[in-house]
């Protein structure tokens, strides 16, 4: 049985994991492809979430939502010491690692462990058909056009054909979409034909193509098995589609609070380097959170912030650079004092919105909270 981890508030910031989301967010997913089952993808500690709490909420609601208990076709992870970390906690479901092994000694991690590898390079395949036993299924990664990982289509077959015919080893066929988010691409149509073709010859084999980007606008790529990621988090894989629109709930709220108050004349510079000068007399706050904690060093000033105020929460900006442990935000015309909660991305703020200001996507964000902040379920 695996218990979800929480942390208490330890006094200047926080991320609040919100559980009942995550599982809302799983009801989004199985709306958009209700026929097929689905492999969670939770790398890199449930995408910054934290592994453990994850795993646990996927397996509470697949015990809790009985038709989705056999469509729960395990979770993925892209690292050894995340697969046993799921082992340690009582994971004893299926984990695919999506990077394979490289060699002997991690093709037996995996079968000490209990792992589906995926096989994406020739030297793979070799290794595993030299000593297979203790494998029950692997993940056979074709290159459909992203040019990653993944066997040409050549390679794919002799190594499809030599490992279909290992007894008692389960062979699910996988590749991966390069330009999902982008609606008006002709990419992914040319890999979903490279992966009909490819896979023309190849029987009742097990499909597997779609991530969220596929999921959610790209239906003729559902095929067997798909592979929610940034969706189960509450981000939109999509520039120009907002996470509401998608039914999507922010599972992640990074928190922190006031720690000062100042009043500026105008011509005051604020922070390092100087660059932000006041035009006029305001008042700035001061928030203990910063790089060190993982929120963005190169947040402009306009970023978004959410503050609680005597009226409500309101939105204010970001003013000057990010320091490692503080940002300074403008409370010029809000009703604030030290100790006002605010928050940085989540509830009420998307974290899609925050990351358009910084050029990046809202994985980055979520993957960059460090250990130091305290992640509290809720």
């Amino acid at each position: 049985m695996i218990t979800c981890m929480s942390s208490d508030f330890a006094g200047r910031a926080f991320a609040q994991i919100d559980l009942d989301a995550f599982a809302n967010n799983i009801e989004a997913m199985r709306s958009a492809c209700s026929g097929q089952s689905y492999l969670p993808i939770i790398k890199a500690n449930g995408y910054g979430h934290g592994l453990e709490s994850i795993a646990g909420a996927l397996l509470a609601h697949a015990d809790r939502v009985s038709q989705f208990s056999s469509a729960l076709e395990g979770c993925a992870v892209a690292a050894l010491s995340e697969a046993q970390r799921l082992r340690d906690c009582g994971w004893d479901r299926p984990i695919v690692l999506l990077p394979g092994f490289i060699d002997l000694a991690e093709l037996n991690e995996c079968r000490r462990l209990g792992l589906d590898p995926v096989i994406h390079s020739p030297y793979q395949a070799a290794l595993l058909l030299a000593q297979p036993e203790g494998i029950t299924r692997v993940w056979l990664k074709a290159n459909t056009g992203m040019n990653r990982l993944g066997l040409n289509a050549a390679a794919w077959r002799e190594a499809y054909n030599a490992l279909t015919a290992v007894p008692n080893l389960d062979v699910v066929a996988m590749s991966h979409l390069a330009c999902a988010d982008e609606l008006d691409s002709p990419a992914t149509t040319k890999q979903r034909e490279a992966f009909d073709s490819l896979l023309a010859t190849a029987g009742s084999v097990r499909r597997t193509l779609a991530a969220s980007g596929g999921i959610l606008a790209w239906p003729q790529t559902h095929y067997d098995i798909v592979r929610p990621g940034i969706m189960l988090y509450g981000s939109s894989p999509f520039a120009a589609r907002s996470a509401q629109s998608l039914d999507l709930a922010p599972v992640m709220t990074l928190r922190s609070r006031l720690i000062a108050v100042n009043d500026l004349n105008a011509g005051d510079a604020v922070g390092y380097g100087g660059t932000f000068v006041a035009d006029k007399p305001m008042r700035i706050g001061v928030v203990s959170i910063g790089y060190g904690d993982g929120y963005p060093r190169k947040a402009p000033t306009g970023t978004p912030v959410l503050v609680e105020t005597a009226t409500g929460k309101r939105r204010t900006t970001l003013v000057g650079r990010v320091s490692m442990d503080m940002i300074t935000i403008d409370v010029t015309d809000l009703q604030v004092d030290v100790g006002a909660s605010v928050v940085l991305w989540g509830e009420g703020l998307p974290a899609d919105d925050i990351a358009q200001h910084c050029q990046t996507i809202a994985y980055e964000l979520f993957c960059q909270v460090t250990a130091r902040v305290p992640r509290q379920t809720s």
